[in-house]
């Protein structure tokens, strides 16, 4: 009989009522905001995997549920899988966990997953339902399964972000179409928030200065602004916005923290361990953020952080980086090898093992019909949500439940999402449509346009960029860790320094070819999984 084993409740809480637990919150086929018994009410009545794929297609929000039904048990995470679920064979069924390290348990040996290392020290997360960990598997954005207790599986993936077709409207239209769009994403986030203090990390872009001009038109108080890192562009403009609407503002200035000491913290270590959960990177830049103004009360126990995932992207800001063919006869998973793994430089072998890898992932892709541009990648960018940005972006959220509190995602709603899908990449290249309707509707009524100021993207950045990656092996080593220090305004150089003196310390040296400091974070994390496998159970 399979075994469910729940562990991790900070923030949100597992609810279980019979045979159902639920974790999480969710927006039903009106729209309205339920969490709880709430939640667990629409899964009373179901009884197979296909009423619940059914159900799955008109629910939104970010939640996790599971089913035990006599031999079998469902599981249904939504489309970003915020909550994942691991699961690991036994002799009678299955283990199913909300934590990678205890599906492993009762494995006769765990051991590391040898064949995902190259893709994690690269991209910082595992490709496809496999983890760090050999036979524990995870759940996936938008993804269904039943688990039989005599050891089999089904999984079916209900959740694409492809076109069925491209707007003909003209820019004039869409662009009162997306006002009525955020008005709605608007309206279901202060009702989800119930007055409780909204927390906005704010950065320099649109996406999360978006959030907060929402909250003022809303008339919304209660609210707080916070940036973290060492003071730059991005944190002069995050303070202007928050004065521009009346909020407060914080500043955790990373030069000041005591982080000599961090790597022996318990606290940050359980971090990783639940955060990463052996399939992603644990991402360090808000943690010691959220942890400094959680140690200091200064903000609410009940407060929801609202992050600006993933407005931009969506929006277009990464087409022409990532999914922008450069010729007819392209290949797919050689591309995405080449554009998404590149924390560090990759050698010839892993290269091919890591396209083999993906030419595997899309094997087992089995999208619906989709409108295609011949110009634009289409699956690409659906694989690109799928894994890097579930397993790597919005995983980061994961900072906030760890410290106790709730968060929302009012930019990946369901009805704005599925607008940008229709939206013509010229409109979306740059983000055209996007940045035009917040600027005239949202930022400039409100004060908090500032033109030149602005740190947009634009044509000639992107060609400088492609440039400095086509020289950068050319670049010596002592060269581009000086150039990255210089630009660490998040002071990853600090706390990375650590994990590399940490890994030298036990004989373990780095490879050349560094290009992020998310390399080192994600090769110490890597050790730090092998010695877990070596511990004794």
């Amino acid at each position: 009989m399979s075994c469910i084993s729940l562990v991790y409740n900070d923030g949100f809480s597992w609810v279980k009522e019979n045979n159902i637990s639920f974790k999480g919150y969710v927006y039903d086929q009106d729209g309205n905001f339920l969490a709880d018994s709430g939640a667990i009410s629409l899964f009373r009545e179901i009884s197979d995997r296909d009423a619940l794929l059914s159900l799955m297609q008109g629910l939104d929000g970010a939640f996790s549920v599971i089913i035990r039904l006599e031999n079998r048990v469902l599981i249904a995470v939504d489309a970003m899988s915020m909550f994942s679920l691991y699961y690991s064979p036994l002799e009678d069924g299955w283990l199913i966990s909300d934590s990678a390290h205890v599906a492993g348990k009762k494995l006769p040996e765990l051991m590391l997953n040898t064949e995902a290392i190259p893709e994690f020290q690269t991209a910082g997360f595992v490709v496809g339902n496999e983890t760090l960990f050999r036979n524990v598997f995870k759940t996936q954005a938008g993804e269904v399964l039943v688990l039989q207790d005599d050891g089999s599986l089904q999984r079916e993936c209900y959740h694409y972000y492809l076109p069925s077709k491209f707007y003909a409207a003209q820019p004039e239209q869409l662009s009162g179409r997306l006002k009525d769009i955020l008005q709605g994403v608007s309206d279901r986030l202060m009702a989800s928030l119930r007055g409780r203090t909204a927390v906005i990390p704010l950065s320099g872009g649109y996406d999360s200065r978006l959030i907060a001009t929402m909250l003022k038109k809303a008339n919304y108080r209660d609210v707080v602004c916070f940036t973290y890192g060492k003071p730059n562009r991005e944190s002069v403009l995050s303070q202007k916005v928050a004065e521009g609407l009346g909020y407060p503002w914080v500043f955790v200035d990373y030069r000041d923290l005591d982080m000599h000491a961090y790597l022996a913290d318990p606290i940050f270590l359980d971090y990783c361990d639940q955060v990463g959960n052996a399939t992603s990177m644990p991402f360090l830049q808000e943690f010691f953020a959220v942890k400094h103004m959680h140690e200091r009360g200064m903000i609410p126990d009940d407060a929801i952080f609202i992050p600006g995932h993933t407005g931009d992207y969506i929006a277009g800001s990464y087409v022409e980086k990532t999914i922008r063919k450069e010729n007819a006869r392209e290949y797919r998973p050689n591309t995405i090898a080449r554009r998404y793994f590149g924390f560090r430089a990759q050698t010839g072998d892993e290269r091919k093992h890591i396209t083999g890898r993906l030419e595997k992932w899309f094997s087992d892709y089995a999208p619906p019909r989709a409108s295609i541009d011949d110009s634009y990648d289409i699956y690409t960018e659906d694989w690109d949500l799928k894994e890097k940005f579930s397993k790597f972006v919005f995983n980061a959220a994961g900072v906030f439940p760890f410290f106790g509190y709730e968060f929302r995602f009012p930019l990946w709603d369901r009805d704005f999402r599925n607008f940008f899908r229709g939206v013509p990449f010229s409109l979306r290249s740059y983000k055209l449509l996007y940045d035009s309707v917040l600027e005239e509707a949202f930022f400039k009524p409100q004060g908090v346009c500032f033109g030149d100021q602005e740190l947009k993207e634009r044509p000639g950045d992107l060609r400088m960029q492609q440039l400095r990656k086509f020289l950068r092996p050319f670049i010596p080593g002592h060269v581009r860790e000086r150039r990255m220090i210089e630009r660490d305004y998040l002071m990853y150089h600090t706390f990375t320094g650590a994990m590399k003196k940490e890994m030298t310390d036990k004989g373990i040296v780095l490879p050349s070819g560094i290009n992020h400091f998310n390399a080192i974070i994600c090769h110490w994390y890597v050790m730090k999984t092998k010695e877990f496998t070596q511990l004794p159970r």
